[in-house]
């Protein structure tokens, strides 16, 4: 029980440590990225003991929530990350194309274990991971053609297979044993499971920090000036997401859920694609953005947690005066 209150009180400190710890270590933990899909697979499992069929069907009638990350992740984010790279950096067109590709980027598949890890609507995230699925593999490279010119050719079953290992047949279990029993599975074992969530992400982390440390340059201003620049667009859609959610009154659980699929992007496939269709620079925004990308993230669950627990106690207090 101690550990795990550690694990609560001092996970968003434990992410940027272990992303830092993967990137020292190297290929000596990078080698294991292979037991990554199987990490992401067992945290959505636990994720979605929390959840039914009526609260997922529930999501889907009221799409409110999904319509609105969509908005974000389709439109606005591009419209921001082409408008800041050619303010920023008019003369650099390969940064310019490696901004613009982290705006158009799917949702991450990782938005669902910050989701499950913040306490937030997984239905509403795990409902926005399907759709983008769908919807990125044909409206990714029409967007890049349309903006660079550029023809790229997606890895459309790839994707859906990841899609199906990491997030639709272990939240499918998850749900049906939690359909079956009545609830009664989910409310015993999410908790006592919740804690594994936290270990298997921080795990993922550790993994990628060592698998992306051959794809790091050498630090240089100009790269400085591109991580900056990266981690101001991160902070963007993040903050764009949050202000959104608020404005529509959406419930905590739809706003958590809202911010991290909002936020998050793919960014295995953004160096995939940097890597093969533009030249070298294009991929360092890409390659500098997976690593800020979990030490904003990190930060913005605990500031949401703040916020919300800063809420309750308000509220508590205003009940009792």
């Amino acid at each position: 029980m101690i550990l795990v209150k550690l694990l609560d009180k001092y996970f968003p400190f434990l992410t940027p440590i272990f992303l830092i710890l993967g990137l020292l270590l190297g290929a000596n933990v990078g080698r294991h990225v292979g037991v990554v899909p199987w990490l992401f697979a067992w945290a959505t499992f636990i994720g979605s003991l929390k959840i039914d069929f009526n609260s997922f069907v529930e999501t889907v009638k009221h799409p409110k929530g999904i319509l609105v990350v969509m908005l974000i992740l389709r439109v606005l984010m591009p419209v921001i990350a082409l408008g800041f790279g050619l303010i920023f950096f008019s003369t650099d067109i390969y940064t310019r194309t490696g901004l613009l590709l982290f705006g158009l980027l799917p949702v991450a598949i990782n938005s669902v274990l910050w989701t499950v890890i913040t306490k937030g609507n997984v239905s509403l995230t795990l409902s926005v991971v399907l759709l983008d699925t769908v919807i990125a593999p044909l409206a990714l490279p029409f967007s890049i053609l349309l903006l660079t010119g550029a023809r790229i050719d997606l890895d459309t079953m790839g994707m859906m297979r990841s899609s199906l290992l990491m997030v639709v047949l272990p939240s499918l279990a998850g749900m049906s044993l939690n359909q079956l029993t009545k609830g009664a599975f989910g409310k015993t074992w999410s908790v006592k499971l919740a804690p594994l969530a936290k270990v298997s992400l921080l795990a993922v982390i550790l993994i990628n920090g060592g698998n992306i440390r051959r794809y790091f340059p050498p630090i240089n201003l100009h790269l400085l000036a591109i991580m900056l620049s990266i981690t101001t667009l991160a902070v963007c859609g993040y903050i764009l997401s949050w202000k959104l959610a608020k404005w529509l009154k959406l419930p905590e659980e739809d706003v958590k859920a809202v911010v991290f699929s909002g936020g998050m992007r793919n960014m295995s496939t953004g160096v995939v694609i940097a890597v093969a269709y533009f030249p070298p620079a294009a991929a360092i925004p890409i390659v500098t953005g997976i690593f800020f990308q979990q030490l904003v993230c990190a930060t913005i669950a605990n500031l949401i947690e703040n916020y919300y627990k800063k809420s309750t106690v308000t509220s508590v207090s205003s009940e009792t005066t």
